[in-house]
C-alpha cells in the first residue's frame, strides 16, 4: 500500500492559517497591553488631579488664615466682632440667629483669590481670648470637591516674645526718692530715647541704667533705645535695640559695638546669640479697663479689694492655692468668694484662671470696713496687717514710709508665697514682693502668674535713712521685713508688665547688697528699674530665665501689653469639617 505526498498547495493552507493564528495572538496581546497602559495612564491622570485637587484644599485653607489674620491686624478689635455678618467666610447655622442666621443657613464658602474655584470658610472662638489672648481658628479648603481643615491659634507677639523688653533705659522720672514728686523738667527731658536727645540736654537729671559684670540673662530682650554696659554682663539670648547705629548697611550688620553704649570703665558684654537692629516696637498707655473682669455682672467674677492690701498665696496641697488677704478698707458685698469684710487675714481660694483687683480708695469713702476714719498720710504702723507697713521717718523706721507713694489711700498690693492655678493680679499703686513669690508646679507645670501695676512693680526693701539732706536719702542701712530678715536672694515667678513706669527693688540706692534677684518669667516696662547701684553695692545682682511658655500660655486678661501684630502661634490639620458641595 502506498500513500500520496501532500502537495505544496496543502502544505501551505496550513501554513497560513497557523500564521493568521499567530498574528491574532499577537494582536490580542497588544490590544491587552494598549488597554493596560490606557487604563494606567487613566488611573494615574486622575491621581495626578485628586493629588492637585488634595494640595489645592490645604492651600485654600491656608489662605483662609491669612484672610482672617489680614482682617485681625487691619482692626485690633475685629475679634470682638464674631460672627462678622459682612464676611461670607464666617456664614454658618446659628442657634441664636446672630446675623439673621438660623439651623437651616448654609455655610458660606469665600474664593482664594486667583485660586480657580478654590475657597475657603472658618469657625472662630473667641470664647477665651479675653482671659488667655488667643484666638482658636478652625479654616476649611475646599477645590474640586476635597476638603482640608486646619485649626491654628492666633496670638500676638509682643508681650512673651520677650524675657526683657524696655522701651527708655533710663531712671522713671516720677522716681520720687531721686527727682521728688513731680518733677517736670525730669518728666520732659527723659521721657525720650537717647540717641533722639535725651543726652544731649544741659545739666541733664536723667539716670540712666546699666547692665554690669555678673547680670545674666538668659532669655530674648529687646530695647527701643540705647543699651549702656559696664563690664561684662552675659545675655544668653538674642539681644535687639532701636538705636539707628545698629541698623545693617547694604545687607551687612555692623560691629556690636555699634549696638549699645559702654559706660566710662568700658564694656565687654557677651552675646551669645548676637545683637541686632530692630524697629521701635510700640507699648500702649493702657492694657484697657480691667474692673470690667470684676463686676459683679461678669458669669465668673474676679476680686476687687480697696486700699493697701496685703495677700500671702499658699500651697495647701488643694487644686488651686488659697490666698490669705488683709484689706482693711474693702467694704460692702463682695463678689462669691472673695470673703466678707473685715479682712483680717481671711483665707480664701484664689479665683483661678482670672484676676484680682486692688484699687485706690475712692474720694466719697472715708473709713475702713470697721467705720473708723483713716487719717490721711502713710499707714500707721502694722495697720494693713501681717506686721505691714513698717514705721518709719527721715531718721528712723523705713524711709519709704515718708514717700508719697506709701499713701495709705493708694492700692498697693504687698505679696509673697506659693502660686498653684492661674492668676493676674493687678494694682492702681504699686505691687511690693515682700517674700519669694514661685510656682509649685516649678518651671515645666501649667502655674502662670501676671503681675500689672499701673505705677511699679517693686521688690520690697524696707532701708534706714542715715543719711538725709535736700530732701534726699543718699545713705542707708538695711531693714528686717516685719516677718522675717532681709530679703535675700529673691526668687520671683512671674510676667510682670508696669505700662507706665518700672520693675524695680524698692530703696534700691539703700543699705548693703543683698545678693542675686532670680527671676522665672517676663518683664515689660516703659522705663528701666534699677536693682542695685554699683558693682553691686548695693541692691542685687540680676539673673532673668525666659519662661517660654508666655509665647501660649501667657497668664489671664494679658491682652495686648506690647502692640505687634496678630500671629499664628500653633498650627494642626484636622480631619474635614465639611463635605464638599
Amino acid at each position: 500500500m502506498s500513500t500520496t505526498p501532500p502537495t505544496d498547495h496543502a502544505r501551505r493552507t496550513r501554513d497560513d492559517g497557523f500564521a493568521v493564528l499567530v498574528v491574532m495572538a499577537g494582536m490580542t496581546v497588544l490590544m491587552l497591553v494598549l488597554t493596560l497602559v490606557l487604563t494606567y495612564s487613566t488611573q494615574t491622570l486622575r491621581t495626578i488631579r485628586d493629588a492637585r485637587d488634595w494640595n489645592q484644599a490645604l492651600m485654600a485653607a491656608d489662605a483662609g488664615v491669612s484672610d482672617y489674620l489680614a482682617r485681625l491686624n487691619a482692626d485690633d478689635n475685629y475679634w470682638l466682632t464674631s460672627p462678622d455678618c459682612t464676611n461670607t467666610a464666617m456664614r454658618a447655622p446659628q442657634a441664636n440667629g446672630a446675623c439673621g442666621w438660623g439651623a437651616s443657613t448654609a455655610v458660606g464658602w469665600l474664593p482664594v483669590p486667583g485660586g480657580d474655584g478654590a475657597d475657603f470658610h472658618y469657625d472662630v472662638n473667641t470664647s477665651a481670648t479675653a482671659v488667655s489672648g488667643t484666638i482658636q481658628l478652625t479654616v476649611t479648603g475646599r477645590d474640586q470637591g476635597e476638603t482640608r481643615t486646619v485649626q491654628v491659634r492666633l496670638r500676638r507677639g509682643g508681650f512673651g516674645e520677650f524675657l526683657y523688653y524696655t522701651v527708655y533705659e533710663t531712671l522713671d522720672p516720677a522716681n520720687e526718692a531721686q527727682f521728688g514728686t513731680n518733677n517736670t523738667t525730669a518728666q520732659t527731658r527723659c521721657s525720650k530715647y537717647y540717641w533722639a536727645g535725651r543726652s544731649s540736654w544741659s545739666g541733664n537729671p536723667c539716670v540712666d541704667i546699666n547692665f554690669i559684670t555678673g547680670d545674666v540673662i538668659d532669655g530674648p530682650l529687646h530695647s527701643n533705645d540705647s543699651i549702656l554696659m559696664s563690664g561684662r554682663p552675659t545675655f544668653n539670648g538674642t539681644v535687639s535695640t532701636s538705636l539707628p547705629s545698629c541698623k545693617p548697611v547694604n545687607g551687612v550688620n555692623p560691629a556690636a559695638s555699634s549696638c549699645y553704649r559702654a559706660a566710662s570703665g568700658g564694656a565687654t558684654p557677651v552675646f551669645n546669640k548676637g545683637i541686632t537692629y530692630r524697629a521701635e516696637i510700640t507699648m500702649p498707655d493702657s492694657i484697657g479697663d480691667l474692673r470690667q473682669y470684676v463686676a459683679s455682672s461678669q458669669p465668673t467674677p474676679g476680686c476687687l479689694f480697696t486700699g493697701p492690701t496685703r495677700i500671702k498665696l499658699i500651697d495647701d496641697s488643694g487644686p488651686v492655692s488659697k490666698m490669705k488677704v488683709w484689706s482693711p478698707w474693702t467694704r460692702g458685698t463682695l463678689n462669691p468668694g472673695c470673703g466678707t469684710p473685715p479682712l483680717d487675714g481671711d483665707l480664701l481660694t484664689i479665683p483661678n484662671n482670672n484676676i484680682v483687683i486692688v484699687q485706690d480708695v475712692p474720694s466719697t469713702q472715708t473709713k475702713d470696713a470697721s467705720n473708723t476714719t483713716v487719717p490721711t498720710g502713710s499707714c500707721a504702723a502694722g495697720w494693713i496687717g501681717d506686721g505691714l507697713p513698717l514705721a518709719g521717718t527721715t531718721s528712723t523706721g523705713d524711709f519709704a514710709q515718708t514717700l508719697s507713694e506709701s499713701s495709705c489711700r493708694y492700692g498697693t498690693l504687698y505679696l509673697e508665697g506659693v502660686l498653684e492655678g492661674r492668676l493676674t493680679m493687678a494694682a492702681d499703686n504699686n505691687i511690693l514682693i515682700t517674700g519669694n513669690l514661685t510656682y509649685k508646679g516649678g518651671r515645666t507645670g501649667t502655674d502662670a502668674l501676671g503681675l500689672i501695676a499701673t505705677n511699679s512693680v517693686k521688690i520690697y526693701h524696707p532701708a534706714k535713712c542715715t543719711t538725709y539732706s535736700s530732701g534726699k536719702c543718699t545713705a542707708g542701712t538695711n531693714l528686717n521685713r516685719p516677718v522675717g530678715s532681709t530679703f535675700q536672694d529673691p526668687q520671683v515667678n512671674a510676667a510682670i508688665l508696669t505700662l507706665q513706669h518700672s520693675f524695680t527693688v524698692q530703696q534700691y540706692q539703700l543699705g548693703s547688697p543683698l545678693g542675686t534677684l532670680n527671676l522665672f518669667g517676663t518683664i515689660a516696662q516703659r522705663y528701666r528699674g534699677p536693682v542695685g547701684t554699683g558693682s553691686i553695692s548695693t541692691g542685687y545682682l540680676k539673673h532673668y530665665v525666659y519662661d517660654t511658655r508666655m509665647r501660649f500660655a501667657p497668664p489671664p486678661y494679658f491682652l495686648d501689653p506690647v502692640r505687634s501684630a496678630w500671629d499664628v502661634k500653633t498650627y494642626g490639620e484636622l480631619s474635614p469639617r465639611y463635605g464638599s458641595g
